[in-house]
């Protein structure tokens, strides 16, 4: 038997919306099960309050690496904090030259506000993961996580970023690179959980973002790395330099930086740094690429950076690499 048709009343999109907008809860939403819970808080104030009640429980975001934890390593995920409700945690704003991003913001809206900034994290934004994820996901969770992997964290760093921390309602700030203490260990304390990261919105002079993975598009690194310096007549005077998948944490380059600072922006200076990574990193092989690979990929990049930014950059630096990789030619004089 068919259906009747639905009459024009019943799709009415301003009707739809209004019924789901009745929907929506005003307060934290609860639910318990077989000895587990789900919160979904709607301020900071509840999620900071549920967290410092229970440290242990797990925050959950667009479920983009936690779902995976389900389907591939079949774990139990016991009680679960949902960040996506959190209205004052899903917001962009820019003051005290600092863009400040709520830890709700997802990727895709995160690295929009980012590469408005720095139109440099372009090739970046576009090369993390895929657009569904980029809008699942986000850049709070990503930083949380700490893989030392997550594209996220070079680029950030090596820009200056400071992560806000929060337990209950009291919130302090640090350097993003000092939140990483060894593998999967952060400095949050327990009970604590990232409400936001500050990224400055004035970078350095040069600065460029380089993945390498065996996929163009939506694949892990095996190499993450990120350049920034400022030149004043022909010395570096500052240098921030980082990489993921080099360490068991996304990490800074000391050694390098060192090797860079002070020193004339010319051939022999880069080579000096690519030279200094060795005491920098003693990167591990595993299924993405050797130890090797990563250590001469790492100093490449290096070079790279250098070539695209030295007095007489070669045109590299405005390359559309998708433009090449569909047959477009590339000429170049040093």
């Amino acid at each position: 038997m068919a259906l009747p048709a639905p009459t024009a009343d019943k799709l009415n999109p301003k009707q739809i919306a209004d019924t789901l907008r009745n929907l929506k809860r005003g307060e934290t939403f609860r639910y318990r099960a077989q000895g587990q819970e789900f919160f979904a808080p709607r301020t900071a104030a509840e999620f900071g309050a549920i967290k410092a009640a229970q440290p242990d429980i797990r925050i959950l975001a667009g479920s983009t690496d936690v779902g995976l934890w389900v389907t591939k390593q079949f774990r139990e995920l016991g009680s679960l904090l949902y960040v996506g409700q959190v209205e004052d945690l899903n917001h962009i704003e820019e003051r005290d030259g600092m863009v400040e991003i709520g830890a709700a913001v997802t990727l895709e809206k995160a690295y929009a506000a980012l590469n408005a900034a720095h139109p440099e994290l372009e090739e970046m934004w576009k090369r993390f993961a895929s657009l569904p994820i980029r809008n699942a996901g986000t850049l709070g969770g990503n930083i949380a996580n700490g893989s030392p992997i997550g594209d996220s964290m070079p680029a950030l760093i090596a820009l200056g970023t400071e992560v806000v921390l929060q337990h209950g309602e009291t919130r302090r700030t640090l350097p993003l690179e000092d939140l990483y203490l060894a593998y999967q260990k952060t400095a949050m304390q327990p009970g604590e959980f990232v409400a936001a990261l500050r990224v400055p919105v004035a970078g350095p002079q040069h600065f460029r973002t380089y993945k390498l993975s065996k996929r163009f598009d939506e694949d892990i690194s095996a190499v993450c790395a990120a350049f920034g310096i400022t030149v004043q007549d022909g010395i570096v005077t500052q240098a921030r330099i980082a990489f993921g998948g080099m360490a068991a944490t996304p990490k800074r380059a000391a050694a390098t930086e060192a090797a860079l600072t002070g020193q004339p922006w010319n051939e022999a200076t880069a080579r000096a740094g690519m030279a200094a990574l060795a005491q920098d990193y003693t990167p591990l092989s595993d299924m993405r690429a050797t130890a090797s690979y990563r250590s001469r990929g790492a100093a490449n990049l290096l070079y790279r950076f250098w070539l695209e930014t030295r007095a007489q950059a070669l045109p590299a630096a405005a390359v559309n690499v998708r433009a090449i990789g569909a047959g477009a030619t590339e000429t170049a004089t040093a």
